[in-house]
């Protein structure tokens, strides 16, 4: 099959969001025409698009060929510069291997707030990230992930293998410990139980780990419609797979915003998923709900 002559900048990152064939053109030119309908429906009745692909392309068309520190730098700087305030980064070490456990409240801006803060101090900083932030970010600083519809690791022993090689180099390795973005109840943010894979890799690489946690949430518009997805399908899967299509939209409304970022006391390797979880949680009082 050829090449699409006129690709579009965000069609790699929805076929990698929803899990759609290169060849499938005819399933991303129906989907990318719905989402230009809702946008349309939403600023007429908001003034903000719901989903935001226009105003993504455009950002994408404009941060093309800058990567690293360098892509990361230009995105804070947009929207008259994106604050980053942060607490305890004395606890993430300068050298050496480390694993920063943290929380994930947003989506793609998790780790562009963390890199932000992080990377002038760990240059090596490299994300565990699903394949769309691969699409996204355009270089080596994503450890892929690979997952299916209802987010399972289609592709553990790659990317254990990628995370120890990383580690035993010396490296930091930023990793969401749910590697699924919350939902709200009641109020407050649920994170999903935290993946036993950082606490394992952290043992074999004897790497400590430090919880962090940034004080952020996105929009109703991002909650109603992860939520609406999840009644009308029965499956907190489909929720989130339809919420994941705003992440950019939501990444968008964050820039030029001000924001805390935390760390905690490095804590041994090996530690249990749920005490790490706990312990980045409790970083930000009142930002979680309490199980």
């Amino acid at each position: 099959m050829t090449r699409l002559i006129n690709e579009k900048p965000m069609n790699p990152v929805l076929r990698a969001r929803l899990g759609m064939a290169k060849n499938a053109h005819l399933r991303l030119s129906a989907l990318r025409a719905a989402l230009h309908t809702m946008d349309t429906i939403s600023r007429t009745a908001t003034g903000r698009p719901f989903f935001g692909l226009r105003e993504s392309e455009a950002l994408m068309a404009e941060i093309d060929g800058l990567t690293g520190p360098d892509l990361v730098a230009a995105l804070l700087d947009k929207r008259g510069k994106t604050q980053l305030v942060t607490r305890g980064q004395e606890h993430v070490p300068a050298t050496g291997p480390a694993i920063i456990a943290a929380t994930h409240p947003t989506g793609m801006f998790d780790y562009i707030a963390h890199a932000g803060a992080l990377l002038e101090k760990r240059r090596d900083l490299k994300v565990v990230a699903t394949a769309e932030a691969k699409q996204f970010l355009k270089d080596d600083t994503v450890v892929p992930v690979e997952v299916d519809k209802s987010y399972r690791s289609t592709s553990s022993r790659a990317t254990v293998q990628a995370m120890e090689a990383h580690l035993h180099n010396g490296g930091a390795l930023l990793v969401f410990g749910s590697g699924r973005v919350s939902h709200k109840a009641a109020g407050q943010l649920v994170e999903p139980d935290w993946r036993g894979g950082a606490s394992l890799v952290s043992q074999n690489c004897n790497a400590p780990l430090i919880p962090a946690a940034l004080n952020a949430r996105n929009t109703d518009y991002y909650y109603r419609l992860r939520g609406l997805a999840q009644k009308l399908s029965w499956d907190e899967h489909v929720g989130a797979l339809f919420g994941s299509v705003r992440h950019l939209a939501e990444f968008l409304e964050k820039l030029g915003g001000r924001y805390e970022l935390s760390y905690g006391h490095a804590m041994a390797p090996g530690t249990a998923p749920e005490v790490l979880k706990s312990a980045a949680e409790g970083l930000v009082p009142g930002l979680y709900r309490q199980a």
